[in-house]
């Protein structure tokens, strides 16, 4: 009899340790777009929307450009709360910033700072707002700044790896940014074989990791969300606010993405000239900050302009119209150019298209997965990923 216990209790024992806490790994294909769902040749997208969950799109945030909506998936929240409005911006406060050379800059936690102040290790491998602590804060692991150089079968390794530490110190919470397609786009456009050259590369390195992940039994415990922070569409048309804003006396800081622009200019009257002369020029709409429409939630206390300009495909802001890209982004995130992906696959995960859903959406479902309780402040919407009874 107390043999037969014993061996109970070694049995229960060696399943308690074997039991591994449910973890999350987030992957980022910049300016993936979301038309690869529909490519044969890529067998890892195949095989998620065959086994997991495919959103039909995810709706970025505007301007539609890669740090505001990788800090929008990291927190919950649109650019007018957390701040972070194009790449590089212009505060009244502190000037010119050219993210991310401060976390702090910040104004909404990310989801790995969340995850760390409620007790759940994270490792984050050159995703925007990890590359310095926020409010003291930070990933227990992580790689940072980004590294061109560095290629997706590094950051499969140190994924691997992290996976592979002893369960009381590994993270359970994994976000990595990769290429994706969005260098080639800008130089090449939408339509260049290069393009879809890329795709299959990404989707290859994307199923060199399920293959790792089989090879530890990851899938158990294990969700993965494939994620990407815009799209991509052809421009030809370049415009310089610069070239317009002299050719009238004003005084005033221009802060311009590629698509949304914005003019600080202190002088009520300098301010009406300008918004008079941008009003007549073609292929652009001018706003004044207290008009601004909500839906672009671009409204910050200090950093959205006096004046702010947005422009439509095939048009972009450029300084320099003989030397402009032939692919960009940043537009109407409604635009369906501008749509980027959602993929779910792996643990507690259903098989199942569902409909649009928002970038902001994607830190309240992390934090569900994870069981992260301070989410109140967010924007977005905890995904149902779960089995349907």
């Amino acid at each position: 009899m107390r043999v037969a216990l014993a061996l109970v209790f070694v049995v229960f024992s060696s399943l308690l340790i074997a039991e591994k806490d449910h973890t999350v790994i987030v992957i980022s294909m910049d300016g993936m777009t979301n038309d690869a769902w529909d490519l044969k040749e890529l067998k890892t997208f195949q095989r998620i929307q065959n086994e997991g969950i495919r959103a039909e799109f995810m709706t970025p945030v505007y301007q539609s450009t890669t740090y505001p909506g990788h800090v929008s998936m990291a927190t919950g929240v649109y650019p007018d709360r957390h701040g972070i409005l194009h790449n590089s911006f212009y505060d009244r406060e502190s000037g010119f910033h050219s993210y991310p050379d401060d976390a702090n800059l910040i104004d909404s936690p990310p989801i790995w700072i969340l995850a760390e102040q409620e007790g759940i290790t994270s490792g984050v491998y050159f995703w925007v707002g990890s590359e310095t602590q926020w409010n003291g804060w930070q990933a227990k692991y992580k790689y940072a700044p980004f590294d061109a150089n560095i290629k997706e079968e590094e950051k499969i390794d140190q994924v691997i790896a992290w996976l592979d530490m002893d369960e009381a110190i590994r993270p359970k919470l994994i976000m990595t940014y990769w290429d994706g397609t969005d260098s080639v786009g800008h130089i090449y456009g939408t339509d260049h074989k290069k393009i879809f050259d890329q795709m299959v590369r990404q989707d290859e390195m994307l199923g060199l990791l399920f293959s790792r992940l089989t090879e530890i039994d990851a899938w158990d415990y294990l969700t993965l969300l494939l994620v990407s922070d815009h799209g991509m569409i052809n421009v030809n048309k370049y415009i310089s606010l610069k070239e317009v804003l002299d050719s009238i006396e004003i005084n005033y800081i221009l802060s311009s993405g590629p698509a949304v622009a914005h003019i600080f200019i202190e002088d009520k009257t300098q301010r009406a000239q300008a918004l008079e002369l941008l009003s007549t020029q073609l292929h652009i709409k001018a706003y004044r900050r207290e008009n601004l429409p909500a839906s672009f939630h671009m409204n910050h206390p200090t950093r959205t302009g006096d004046l702010i300009v947005t422009t439509e495909p095939p048009y972009m802001f450029n300084n320099n119209p003989l030397d402009g890209p032939k692919g960009m982004h940043g537009y109407d995130p409604d635009l369906k150019e501008m749509h980027a992906i959602f993929g779910a696959f792996g643990a507690g995960v259903r098989n199942e298209r569902i409909g649009p859903i928002h970038m902001t959406d994607v830190a309240p479902t992390i934090a569900k997965l994870l069981g992260i309780k301070s989410v109140n402040h967010m924007q977005g919407r905890a995904i149902d990923l779960s089995p349907k009874d």
